[in-house]
C-alpha cells in the first residue's frame, strides 16, 4: 500500500465498551418477551386455530344453522382472536421485510423432488403438503407454533418433546436430501 494510500481508521473503543449482546440474542429476548406477554395477556398462541375460525366464519355466514349446530365450530369460536392477527400480520411482516430490506434478495429455491419440473408442480406440491400440516396440526390439537413457542415458553412437557423432535427430525431429512443430492 503506497504511503499516500488513505486507510479509515479501525473504531476504537475500550475494554467493555462494546454492546453488551449479539443483535441475534437481543432479537430472540425481545421474542421471548413479547411471547411472555402474549400469553400473560391472551393465553398461549398458534396459527392453526384460524383456519376452522374462517371456516366457522363463512358458515356462520351462509348457513349460521349448520355452524352453531357443528360443536367443532362453536368449540373454535370467533374469527376475531389473537391468533388471527398473528396469522394476518405473517404475510404482511413478510411482505413488508422484502420490500424494506437493506437490498439482500432472497435466493432461488431449488427444486428439490424429482417430480417438480415445474413451477406450477411446486406450487401444487406446496399447497398439499401446507394443506396436510394444518389438518395435522389440527388432530394434534395444534400447530408448531402453539406446541413449541407457547409450549416451550410455558415449560410444557408435548412442548419440549415436541420441539426435540420437530429439529431432530428436520435435521435427519435436511442430511438425507443432501445425500440423494
Amino acid at each position: 500500500m503506497s504511503p499516500t494510500a488513505t486507510m479509515s481508521p479501525a473504531p476504537v473503543t475500550a475494554p467493555g465498551s462494546g454492546p453488551l449482546l449479539p443483535p441475534w440474542a437481543l432479537l430472540g429476548l425481545l421474542f421471548g418477551l413479547v411471547g411472555a406477554a402474549s400469553i400473560l395477556l391472551f393465553g398461549p398462541i398458534g396459527v392453526s386455530g384460524t383456519y376452522p375460525r374462517v371456516i366457522g366464519a363463512l358458515f356462520r355466514l351462509f348457513d349460521g344453522g349448520y355452524a352453531e349446530a357443528n360443536p367443532y365450530l362453536v368449540k373454535m369460536g370467533a374469527l376475531l382472536k389473537p391468533e388471527t392477527y398473528l396469522v394476518l400480520g405473517l404475510p404482511i411482516g413478510g411482505f413488508l421485510a422484502a420490500r424494506l430490506g437493506r437490498g439482500a434478495k432472497a435466493p432461488a429455491c431449488e427444486m428439490v423432488h424429482a417430480m417438480e419440473r415445474s413451477t406450477g408442480l411446486r406450487y401444487r406440491d406446496a399447497f398439499i403438503g401446507g394443506f396436510l400440516i394444518v389438518f395435522g396440526a389440527r388432530l394434534a390439537g395444534g400447530c408448531t407454533s402453539g406446541h413449541i413457542i407457547s409450549g416451550i415458553m410455558q415449560l410444557s412437557v408435548s412442548g419440549l418433546i415436541f420441539g426435540a423432535a420437530v429439529f431432530a427430525s428436520g435435521i435427519a431429512t435436511a442430511k438425507f436430501i443432501r445425500q440423494e443430492g
